[in-house]
């Protein structure tokens, strides 16, 4: 047992690379029908810490004029994975993203591509998984997002994302974004008495300026969005019952 220990540790850090660059990567592309790249992986046996370099999903093989080019991309992923819950049947991760981009879309019938995406790349047809999964914290600095809301005709922007998940159902969620050119606090304490509001910014006299005041308008659809992208999130979650997705305790540093 301690010879294969040292084999994994020794192996691991070129081994878990090479899979995650090119198996992975294949299986990805195959399940979704859309091209995946990887340009480079690394593995820390130590911390147990998959990291993925240029990530990039493109657009659907089957589309060729497809406007989502591409679905997401990242600078860098990096999957914390949790040894110790292992011997409880949990596969359980942590998740930091970096200058991550998603063009999200919502159909007419009211249908999220990510959502479709992740139901084809996690069929409900595949066998029961032996480990139950689970996200822990989920964090995203330097992020983008482009929203396309075809049911309202409306195309949104969220640049400047930094976005904090914590472990636990009950934990307030952390967001800081310019969407739609407004600045937006999502407070990540509990004894926030605004649970969402947007920074002050200064703002020019509309009738000096000769220009209608839409900085209202502009803050209600950015907190609209933000509820948007709530709901495509758990319109996906609570679709997946092989492979459940949940935030529970946080891993042990």
């Amino acid at each position: 047992m301690l010879v294969l220990a040292l084999i994994l540790l020794i192996g691991s850090p070129l081994l878990v690379p090479y899979l995650a660059t090119t198996l992975l990567a294949e299986k990805m592309a195959f399940a979704m029908n859309r091209p995946v790249t990887i340009a480079r992986a690394e593995f820390d046996p130590l911390t147990c810490t998959l990291t993925l370099r240029h990530l990039i999903v493109g657009p659907k093989l089957s589309k060729p004029d497809d406007p989502v080019d591409p679905l997401l991309s990242a600078g860098k992923i990096s999957i914390a994975f949790a040894p110790e819950r292992l011997l409880n049947k949990e596969l359980a991760c942590n998740m930091n993203a970096d200058h991550f981009f998603l063009h999200l879309v919502r159909d007419k019938d009211g249908r999220y591509n990510l959502g479709l995406t992740m139901n084809e790349l996690l069929p409900d047809g595949l066998p029961v998984a032996p480990l139950q999964f689970s996200w822990n914290s989920i964090t995203a600095t330097n992020s983008r997002l482009v929203f396309d809301d075809e049911q309202t005709g409306k195309n949104h922007l969220a640049e400047e994302i930094s976005l904090s998940i914590p472990p636990g159902p009950t934990s307030p969620l952390g967001l800081q974004a310019k969407i739609n050119g407004v600045p937006i606090t999502l407070p990540d304490t509990i004894n926030s008495a605004q649970p969402l509001k947007p920074e002050p910014t200064k703002q020019e006299d509309p009738i000096a300026s000769g220009t209608p005041d839409d900085s209202a308008l502009k803050t209600a659809e950015a907190i609209a969005l933000i509820h948007n992208l709530d709901q495509a999130a758990k319109q996906y979650l609570q679709k997946t019952v092989t492979t459940p997705a949940e935030r529970r305790t946080p891993i042990a540093p």
